[in-house]
Protein backbone atom coordinates (compact mmCIF):
# COMPACT_ATOMS: atom_id res chain seq x y z
CA UNK A 1 0.00 0.00 0.00
CA UNK A 2 1.42 3.41 -0.94
CA UNK A 3 1.44 6.19 1.83
CA UNK A 4 2.45 9.78 1.45
CA UNK A 5 2.47 12.59 3.73
CA UNK A 6 0.22 14.93 2.01
CA UNK A 7 -2.91 16.14 3.34
CA UNK A 8 -5.21 18.82 3.39
CA UNK A 9 -8.41 19.93 5.24
CA UNK A 10 -11.26 22.48 5.52
CA UNK A 11 -13.52 23.88 8.39
CA UNK A 12 -15.67 26.53 9.55
CA UNK A 13 -14.84 28.08 12.45
CA UNK A 14 -17.00 29.87 15.60
CA UNK A 15 -16.71 32.96 13.89
CA UNK A 16 -18.05 31.93 10.37
CA UNK A 17 -14.79 32.05 8.75
CA UNK A 18 -13.65 28.97 6.97
CA UNK A 19 -10.26 27.99 7.21
CA UNK A 20 -8.39 25.82 4.34
CA UNK A 21 -5.13 23.83 4.62
CA UNK A 22 -3.22 21.64 2.53
CA UNK A 23 0.57 20.24 3.16
CA UNK A 24 3.04 17.98 2.05
CA UNK A 25 5.23 16.11 4.47
CA UNK A 26 8.72 15.21 3.13
CA UNK A 27 9.08 11.35 2.72
CA UNK A 28 6.54 8.44 1.21
CA UNK A 29 6.70 6.08 4.47
CA UNK A 30 4.94 5.11 7.46
CA UNK A 31 6.97 7.91 9.66
CA UNK A 32 5.27 10.58 6.85
CA UNK A 33 1.81 9.31 7.30
CA UNK A 34 2.04 9.35 11.13
CA UNK A 35 3.40 12.90 10.95
CA UNK A 36 0.68 14.18 8.63
CA UNK A 37 -2.05 12.35 10.87
CA UNK A 38 -0.53 14.40 13.74
CA UNK A 39 -0.08 17.18 12.43
CA UNK A 40 -3.51 17.72 10.77
CA UNK A 41 -5.23 16.89 14.22
CA UNK A 42 -3.04 19.85 16.41
CA UNK A 43 -3.87 22.17 13.50
CA UNK A 44 -7.52 21.69 13.72
CA UNK A 45 -6.92 22.32 17.40
CA UNK A 46 -5.29 25.10 17.17
CA UNK A 47 -7.26 26.67 14.78
CA UNK A 48 -10.22 26.28 17.12
CA UNK A 49 -8.49 27.82 20.24
CA UNK A 50 -9.53 31.46 19.07
CA UNK A 51 -9.10 33.82 15.97
CA UNK A 52 -5.14 34.45 15.32
CA UNK A 53 -3.79 34.89 11.92
CA UNK A 54 -2.90 32.12 9.67
CA UNK A 55 0.88 33.36 10.16
CA UNK A 56 0.53 32.60 14.37
CA UNK A 57 -1.27 29.52 13.78
CA UNK A 58 1.59 28.21 11.78
CA UNK A 59 4.03 29.36 14.36
CA UNK A 60 2.13 27.75 17.15
CA UNK A 61 2.19 24.62 15.01
CA UNK A 62 6.14 24.39 14.41
CA UNK A 63 6.76 25.39 18.28
CA UNK A 64 4.45 22.34 19.24
CA UNK A 65 6.25 19.95 16.50
CA UNK A 66 9.46 21.03 18.04
CA UNK A 67 8.75 20.58 21.47
CA UNK A 68 6.73 16.98 21.47
CA UNK A 69 7.16 15.38 18.06
CA UNK A 70 10.52 14.14 15.51
CA UNK A 71 8.02 15.11 12.14
CA UNK A 72 10.04 15.73 9.43
CA UNK A 73 10.05 18.48 7.52
CA UNK A 74 6.81 19.57 6.16
CA UNK A 75 5.39 22.31 4.12
CA UNK A 76 1.48 24.03 4.11
CA UNK A 77 -0.54 26.56 3.31
CA UNK A 78 -3.09 27.95 5.97
CA UNK A 79 -6.09 29.95 4.42
CA UNK A 80 -8.90 31.30 5.83
CA UNK A 81 -11.83 33.19 4.26
CA UNK A 82 -13.68 35.91 6.03
CA UNK A 83 -16.26 38.37 5.22
CA UNK A 84 -16.30 42.32 5.63
CA UNK A 85 -19.11 43.76 5.14
CA UNK A 86 -20.58 42.41 1.50
CA UNK A 87 -16.96 41.79 0.92
CA UNK A 88 -14.93 38.59 0.89
CA UNK A 89 -11.09 38.36 1.64
CA UNK A 90 -8.40 35.50 1.67
CA UNK A 91 -6.16 35.40 4.59
CA UNK A 92 -3.53 33.51 4.53
CA UNK A 93 0.47 32.30 5.61
CA UNK A 94 2.35 29.87 3.46
CA UNK A 95 5.53 27.35 4.95
CA UNK A 96 7.58 27.02 2.56
CA UNK A 97 4.47 25.74 0.19
CA UNK A 98 3.28 26.64 -3.82
CA UNK A 99 1.06 29.54 -3.89
CA UNK A 100 -2.96 29.86 -3.88
CA UNK A 101 -4.26 30.17 -7.53
CA UNK A 102 -7.65 32.21 -7.78
CA UNK A 103 -9.98 31.50 -10.70
CA UNK A 104 -12.95 34.10 -11.04
CA UNK A 105 -16.01 32.96 -12.30
CA UNK A 106 -15.29 33.81 -16.20
CA UNK A 107 -11.99 31.88 -15.72
CA UNK A 108 -9.10 34.62 -15.29
CA UNK A 109 -6.33 33.21 -12.96
CA UNK A 110 -4.20 34.43 -10.83
CA UNK A 111 -1.33 32.71 -8.63
CA UNK A 112 -0.87 34.46 -4.81
CA UNK A 113 2.59 34.66 -5.26
CA UNK A 114 4.13 36.11 -1.92
CA UNK A 115 6.58 35.57 0.62
CA UNK A 116 6.24 32.16 1.15
CA UNK A 117 7.68 31.58 4.45
CA UNK A 118 9.74 28.43 6.21
CA UNK A 119 8.81 24.99 5.89
CA UNK A 120 7.82 23.56 9.52
CA UNK A 121 10.40 21.52 11.14
CA UNK A 122 13.37 24.15 9.99
CA UNK A 123 13.73 26.88 12.28
CA UNK A 124 10.45 28.21 14.71
CA UNK A 125 12.32 31.56 15.19
CA UNK A 126 11.70 33.29 11.88
CA UNK A 127 8.98 35.11 11.85
CA UNK A 128 6.08 34.46 9.36
CA UNK A 129 4.02 36.63 7.32
CA UNK A 130 0.38 37.06 6.73
CA UNK A 131 -0.85 38.06 3.60
CA UNK A 132 -4.75 39.38 2.23
CA UNK A 133 -6.34 38.94 -1.18
CA UNK A 134 -9.70 40.59 -2.11
CA UNK A 135 -12.19 37.84 -3.26
CA UNK A 136 -15.66 37.84 -4.80
CA UNK A 137 -18.17 35.87 -5.20
CA UNK A 138 -17.98 32.69 -7.79
CA UNK A 139 -14.21 32.81 -7.06
CA UNK A 140 -12.77 29.50 -6.64
CA UNK A 141 -9.39 29.05 -4.77
CA UNK A 142 -7.73 26.24 -5.50
CA UNK A 143 -4.26 24.78 -3.06
CA UNK A 144 -2.12 22.76 -3.97
CA UNK A 145 0.64 20.37 -3.46
CA UNK A 146 3.69 19.83 -5.74
CA UNK A 147 2.97 16.38 -7.10
CA UNK A 148 0.36 18.14 -9.21
CA UNK A 149 2.96 20.92 -11.27
CA UNK A 150 6.23 19.21 -10.47
CA UNK A 151 8.48 17.17 -13.01
CA UNK A 152 11.61 16.79 -13.88
CA UNK A 153 12.39 17.88 -17.47
CA UNK A 154 10.22 20.83 -17.94
CA UNK A 155 10.35 24.49 -15.31
CA UNK A 156 8.15 24.38 -12.74
CA UNK A 157 6.53 28.20 -13.96
CA UNK A 158 5.50 25.90 -17.15
CA UNK A 159 3.80 23.02 -15.65
CA UNK A 160 1.82 25.95 -13.13
CA UNK A 161 0.90 27.68 -16.15
CA UNK A 162 -0.52 24.75 -17.20
CA UNK A 163 -2.11 23.85 -14.78
CA UNK A 164 -3.83 27.38 -14.43
CA UNK A 165 -5.30 27.08 -18.19
CA UNK A 166 -6.44 23.35 -16.86
CA UNK A 167 -8.39 24.92 -14.01
CA UNK A 168 -10.06 27.79 -16.27
CA UNK A 169 -10.86 25.75 -18.91
CA UNK A 170 -12.93 23.59 -16.57
CA UNK A 171 -13.75 26.45 -13.78
CA UNK A 172 -17.62 25.74 -14.73
CA UNK A 173 -17.52 22.20 -13.17
CA UNK A 174 -18.59 21.32 -9.73
CA UNK A 175 -15.68 21.25 -7.28
CA UNK A 176 -15.51 17.28 -7.07
CA UNK A 177 -15.50 17.47 -11.23
CA UNK A 178 -12.69 20.19 -11.34
CA UNK A 179 -10.60 18.49 -8.58
CA UNK A 180 -10.78 14.81 -10.64
CA UNK A 181 -10.13 16.36 -13.71
CA UNK A 182 -6.74 18.55 -12.40
CA UNK A 183 -5.38 15.19 -10.51
CA UNK A 184 -6.40 13.19 -13.90
CA UNK A 185 -4.51 15.77 -16.70
CA UNK A 186 -2.07 17.94 -14.39
CA UNK A 187 1.14 18.27 -16.00
CA UNK A 188 3.81 16.44 -13.45
CA UNK A 189 5.32 13.28 -14.15
CA UNK A 190 3.26 11.11 -11.50
CA UNK A 191 6.59 10.67 -9.57
CA UNK A 192 5.08 11.90 -6.14
CA UNK A 193 2.08 12.33 -4.52
CA UNK A 194 -0.66 14.46 -4.86
CA UNK A 195 -3.56 16.68 -3.29
CA UNK A 196 -5.62 19.50 -4.48
CA UNK A 197 -8.22 21.51 -2.33
CA UNK A 198 -10.88 23.76 -4.18
CA UNK A 199 -13.06 26.15 -2.21
CA UNK A 200 -15.83 28.27 -4.29
CA UNK A 201 -17.20 31.69 -2.84
CA UNK A 202 -20.78 31.59 -2.65
CA UNK A 203 -22.60 35.25 -1.80
CA UNK A 204 -21.68 36.96 1.01
CA UNK A 205 -24.31 35.89 3.56
CA UNK A 206 -25.19 32.51 2.54
CA UNK A 207 -22.25 31.38 4.46
CA UNK A 208 -24.67 29.65 6.68
CA UNK A 209 -26.61 27.44 4.22
CA UNK A 210 -23.87 26.57 1.83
Amino acid sequence: HHLGGDWYDALMLPDDSCAVIIGDVIGHDLKAAAAMAQIRNMLRALLYDRRTPPSLVLHRLDHTLHAITEAPVTTACLARVETDGDAWHLHWSTAGHLPPLVVTADGRTRYLHADPGLPLGVDEAVPRPDHTHPLRAGDTVLLFTDGLVEHPHRPLDACMDELAALAAQHIDKDLDTLCRTLADRHPSDGHDDLAALALRLPAPGAVRSA
